[in-house]
């Protein structure tokens, strides 16, 4: 499979972790998981007609019936109909507020080591586990009330993930103290997505990203992965193309909700 394909709509290629479902359809790949934030339920893989009406109230009635209220419509150069990003926004759908841009990407060879002064370790007990999301929360400003549905989750959703092979993360500490994070999910097409990433920022430009993309790169090369894939926002596009990832498209993220005022006929 084309790595620039992938790396377009990877939410709906990676592989299932405990507690998620994806159903393919002919015109759409859907994705829902078990925690609220819109990114954790995707629309991609999106291969509309000119008629998209039903189409989309068939995706928010799919979303809606799996109590999910808010997902992502994935928007990238290959999604028909090609106004889709403007008619979806006539129908109610809003950019993403946590990253409504951004840039697919491909690395197919060695990057730079990873710098010293940092120490990587790979999340394998609850408390790093609460630590990482704890890193998310104050990276991303994530609003009160989304914090608290997300903790409230934490300790059974540990219990599901802690064994999953598909994904995995690491939790990057100076001196002790938890920077960032950084996800990786394995792909039906081989090479590892990275799935997301966060630094505190007062620690951003000190090469601890460089360190996380370092350690997930080893991860691909041992399991024989063909690369690593990303949807890097505006923040974190030029530290990759640096890195030496290359940038094969432009990506839109649009929130909608399950349950909007009904389309007309």
């Amino acid at each position: 499979m084309d790595l620039a394909a992938v790396a377009e709509d990877a939410f709906g290629y990676v592989l299932n972790s405990p507690g998620e479902v994806r159903e393919i359809w002919p015109n759409v790949i859907l994705t829902h998981g078990p925690t609220p934030m819109p990114e954790n339920g995707s629309a991609s893989r999106i291969r509309f007609g000119r008629r998209i009406e039903g189409p989309v109230q068939a995706v928010r009635e799919w979303f809606g019936a799996r109590g999910r209220e808010r997902f992502l419509w994935v928007i990238g150069p290959s999604t028909k109909p090609t106004d889709l990003e403007r008619r979806l926004l006539d129908l109610g759908a809003e950019p993403n507020p946590t990253c409504s841009t951004a840039t697919a990407m491909v690395l197919d060879h060695e990057p730079p080591d990873a710098p010293g002064g940092v120490a990587l370790r790979r999340i394998r007990t609850f408390e790093d586990y609460v630590a990482m999301w704890e890193v998310v929360f104050e990276a991303f400003d994530i609003p009160e009330d989304e914090q608290q549905a997300v903790r409230a989750t934490l300790a059974a959703r540990w219990s599901e993930v802690a064994d999953d092979d598909a994904r995995w993360d690491y939790l990057a500490l100076v001196e002790g103290r938890p920077v960032a994070v950084g996800g990786v999910r394995r792909t039906v097409a081989g090479p590892l997505w990275l799935s997301g990433g966060a630094t505190l920022p007062a620690w951003r430009g000190r090469g601890v990203y460089r360190a996380l993309v370092r350690a997930r790169w080893d991860d691909a090369a041992r399991l024989g992965a063909a690369g690593l894939l990303v949807q890097a926002s505006s923040m974190s596009c030029p530290i990759l193309e640096r890195l030496g990832f290359r940038p094969v498209g432009t990506i839109r993220h649009l929130v909608d909700r399950s349950a909007p005022p009904p389309l007309p006929d």
